[in-house]
């Protein structure tokens, strides 16, 4: 069973799994941190993030923040 904050993000083919930082805001923003550091995102990137619950949501890159853990800052789009 996975942690409450476990999160996988779906670019492609791949999966990387990763962990949800923070809820920003109220308006489904978002901080999520993926463990695979040679993950290429960019802003303007759309994928799909899955919960730790199995619920699937689409969601859009807003900005790269950088750092070794690769965070980066997501909108939620709706749901996948």
């Amino acid at each position: 069973m996975r942690d409450f904050n476990d999160v996988v993000a779906h670019l492609g083919a791949q999966a990387v799994p990763g962990r949800l930082a923070a809820l920003e805001g109220g308006r489904g923003v978002m901080r999520v941190t993926l463990r695979d550091p040679l993950t290429a995102l960019a802003p303007g990137t759309e994928c799909v993030l899955e919960m730790h619950d199995g619920a699937r949501f689409r969601v859009s890159v807003t900005e790269d923040l950088g750092g070794h853990a690769r965070e980066f800052r997501m909108q939620l789009l709706g749901r996948a």
